[in-house]
């Protein structure tokens, strides 16, 4: 169902995203360098692939996904399954909403099920109808200098990532004894960010830190 102005679109789906950033950049133009792709990533029940034997088409175990056909989805840190390792981004067809498929590029050698207990799915674009970010918050994961935090969006999966958000992240020195606060971009449920299906965030910070900074964003899908 399309989103309008005058709409209601049920239900509305928790979403969240995190991603790290550890090399700055400095470029401000479309293509900026060192940007990190912030979006939900979800960890697979064990063993989630179901192969059969020479075919190419990987039947994936996904609870409640809320995923349409078409969408792209990059699968990371799987096992081998009956000859084949699912690994890289793939176009998938819903089969129900709890699965989905997709064709790897070579056949499977055996029947199987199989995958491992690390299997992450990452998705390339937000939603069906897009997403309403209502929290971007921000933590360093080791001292550091003054940095500014990035914000860029992009409705072309990467291609052109348009800046458009930034916010200083202070000087922080770890300790055991301190907390630090979270940067906060400032969206909230009443003043949120607004992405349409096809768009989807990119960050960046402006000073290398090696162990990074952690982003976070939460809010609603439909």
């Amino acid at each position: 169902m399309a989103v309008t102005p005058t709409s209601i679109v049920t239900p509305q789906r928790p979403w969240a995203a995190t991603a790290v950033a550890t090399t700055a950049n400095s470029t401000y133009t479309d293509t900026p360098t060192n940007s990190v792709l912030l979006t939900r990533q979800d960890l697979l029940p064990p063993n989630p692939f179901t192969v059969t034997n020479g075919s190419a088409v990987v039947t994936v175990s996904h609870p409640d996904h809320g995923l349409f056909t078409g969408m792209q989805v990059t699968i990371s840190g799987a096992a081998a399954v009956g000859g084949i390792t699912p690994s890289g981004a793939y176009t998938i067809t819903v089969t129900g909403v709890d699965a989905y498929t997709f064709t790897h590029g070579s056949n499977a050698t055996s029947n199987a099920t199989g995958g491992g207990t690390a299997v992450l799915a990452q998705l390339a674009r937000t939603s069906a109808n897009g997403v309403r970010v209502t929290r971007l918050t921000a933590l360093a994961r080791a001292t550091v200098a003054a940095t500014e935090l990035q914000l860029y969006v992009s409705n072309d999966g990467g291609t052109t990532k348009r800046f458009m958000r930034s916010v200083l992240m202070p000087a922080y020195t770890v300790a055991q004894t301190t907390g630090q606060t979270a940067v906060d971009f400032g969206y909230s449920d009443s003043s949120p960010l607004i992405l349409n299906a096809s768009e989807t965030l990119y960050v960046a910070i402006g000073v290398s830190l090696a162990n990074g900074v952690v982003f976070r964003a939460e809010g609603f899908s439909y």
